[in-house]
């Protein structure tokens, strides 16, 4: 029989944030339930005293052993949240105060990938605000799992988030009780299922009801719509979930008489979606991955080009300009949405040439910065008007296209330049890959480019293996989509591809396909000096990937924007550090 254990984690009351009334109470009925369905549990709420990060560490470690004792692990937290550098803050009893009393959950789910239990189930029921004092922004928890080196195979994990990034997650009265919109909701999926939901399992001898933890999305947010709509028809709270496990892994079984339905796997996604851009674009992603070699011609055009405006216009948003093909030297950037006053390149050995030869007007012409004398790649530092800074790869051969909002960095995409030999082969594709890009970054920035299978993960490799040496972030974003897939080998492929492509390791790829780096991170050269993607910032720690003290000291000065971006405040010791010749 399967052994099975849970932590759950309740904290109403977090520093000067006001108290809660049901996350300790949700906490409560979650731990009892899992109980009662042969969970070994650990349930800490702060009904009786302080919960604190060192005791969620605690929690987990009688769990996750060496050799493994278990088959899954639920992970559930109930409380305040922030979303600060593209991840979640779980804010204990000791924060924001105290900067460490937080469970990281980035770090968190990257260090349980390799627990050696073989499915992590961690459920986020808390908002994800953004921290609106500098006191907030220096958060930054613990990761909570051990980091097993002895662990080579990787965990399939899913997640669960009761709210998109930013926005908040409720409290309600239902029944005359108050309860968390989300822990009802999924209390709720096993206790009344939807018929289409269950699955019925033949264990040994015993046939059991459950619901699969990939029926459980569109499930909760249908349930969630319907709670709020009788609480107040104005709030809105749109469930973030990915499941990679397999069509049998549950968290529970299905109690009472239910009626089965049988169980094909998730169901196919609408063909148009009236809901985010990134969700729509998400969905013709994965209509174009599920359908394979099918969709090559004019199936994959048509299929590639059904929006709705809203959708259309994030889209054409995310496509490169073509005010300048070509720079003489081969390299540069196209900047849009900001005045560009300052570019400095990490010279190192290379005496990298930049010249600032337009800074933009923030709106229809583009600043234009001119990289010379780079081989094979340089690390780049871009610094707007009002003083934002972001960090980026310059590359030979290839013009990077970069976009800027109120955020910071949104968006970037790398074009050959049109005298470099790649430029043939790019133009021979241009329109497919110039839309295939603009969908995947439509559907990341949204947190919804997920790959589900195996079959979908081969027909992502087979599509940018090709387009992956015109775009060099398509092959970024794939790295991290076969990492949440639990794919370590076509990671680790992307990763030596690129790296035989472009002569040079970029930081992200490299960090994605690099578990225990402190010893072996600066023996090959690496571009540029910190992460490119705002979200990797949150897989150094777990993974021993050293940062210079400067860039250290400026990790709660990065912006909220997808691309490595940091506010005026940081961006001043950066640009120093660089001129110095310290960061290269």
């Amino acid at each position: 029989m399967a052994k099975r254990a849970a932590v759950v984690i309740g904290v109403d009351q977090t520093g000067h944030l006001p108290k809660l009334t049901s996350a300790s109470k949700g906490a409560r009925a979650v731990a009892e339930w899992l109980l009662n369905e042969g969970y070994d549990v650990e349930c800490l709420t702060d009904e009786s005293g302080p919960v604190h990060a060192a005791h969620i560490e605690e929690a987990v470690s009688r769990f996750v052993t060496l050799p493994p004792r278990y088959h899954l692990l639920v992970v559930y937290f109930s409380g305040h949240g922030f979303w600060h550098a593209r991840s979640d803050l779980w804010l204990l009893s000791g924060a924001p105060t105290k900067t460490t009393d937080a469970i990281n959950l980035d770090g968190a789910m990257d260090l349980a990938r390799y627990s050696g239990i073989p499915n992590v189930v961690f459920i986020s029921d808390a908002c994800r605000s953004i921290p609106d004092s500098r006191v907030g922004a220096k958060v930054v928890g613990i990761d909570a799992f051990p980091n097993y080196a002895e662990i080579s195979t990787i965990s399939k994990i899913d997640v669960f988030k009761a709210t998109s990034e930013a926005l908040s997650a409720y409290e309600g009265e239902i029944d005359g009780k108050r309860h968390s919109i989300l822990t009802y909701a999924l209390l709720s999926a096993f206790k009344k299922p939807e018929p289409a939901m269950v699955r019925q399992l033949n264990v040994g001898t015993e046939q059991l009801y459950v619901v699969p933890n990939r029926a459980l999305e569109k499930y909760l947010q249908k349930k969630v719509d319907a709670i709020l709509e009788h609480i107040d028809i104005n709030l809105t709270q749109c469930i973030e979930a990915n499941v990679p496990s397999d069509d049998d892994v549950y968290i529970a079984c299905v109690r009472g008489r239910v009626q089965p339905f049988l169980f094909e796997g998730p169901e196919r996604l609408e063909e148009r979606s009236t809901e985010s851009p990134g969700r729509a674009a998400a969905a013709i992603l994965n209509r174009t991955l599920t359908g394979g070699s099918q969709l090559e011609g004019a199936g994959a055009d048509e299929m590639m080009t059904e929006f709705d405006q809203a959708t259309e216009s994030k889209v054409a948003s995310r496509m490169p300009s073509e005010a300048v093909e070509h720079f003489e030297t081969q390299a540069g950037f196209l900047v849009h949405g900001a005045r560009i006053a300052r570019a400095v390149a990490a010279r190192g050995a290379n005496h990298v040439r930049v010249d600032l030869l337009e800074s933009g007007d923030g709106g229809q012409n583009p600043a234009l910065i001119r990289l010379g004398n780079l081989r094979p790649a340089v690390s780049v530092a871009l610094q707007t008007e009002d003083g934002r800074c972001a960090i980026l790869a310059g590359l030979d051969g290839y013009i990077g296209h970069a976009t800027f909002d109120g955020r910071g960095l949104v968006n970037v995409n790398y074009v050959p330049s049109a005298n470099h030999w790649r430029w043939d082969l790019f133009r021979q594709v241009k329109d497919k890959i110039d839309r295939l890009r603009a969908l995947v970054a439509t559907a990341v920035e949204d947190n919804r480019f997920h790959v589900r299978s195996e079959a979908e993960a081969e027909e992502l490799g087979r599509r940018i293996r090709v387009e992956k040496a015109i775009d060099p972030t398509l092959g970024l974003y794939a790295a991290y989509a076969f990492l949440q897939a639990g794919n370590i080998d076509a990671v680790n492929s992307v990763h030596e591809y690129m790296l035989h492509d472009l002569q040079t390791d970029l930081f992200d790829v490299k960090a994605l396909a690099t578990r225990h780096a402190r010893k072996s991170w600066q023996l090959d050269p690496v571009v540029p000096f910190c992460p490119m993607l705002t979200q990797t910032w949150n897989l150094l720690r777990p993974r021993g990937i050293p940062l210079h003290p400067v860039l250290q000291a400026a990790l709660p000065h990065l912006c909220n924007a997808l691309w490595t971006t940091f506010t005026p405040e940081g961006a001043i010791p950066i640009l120093q550090a660089i001129e110095r010749g310290e960061l290269l």
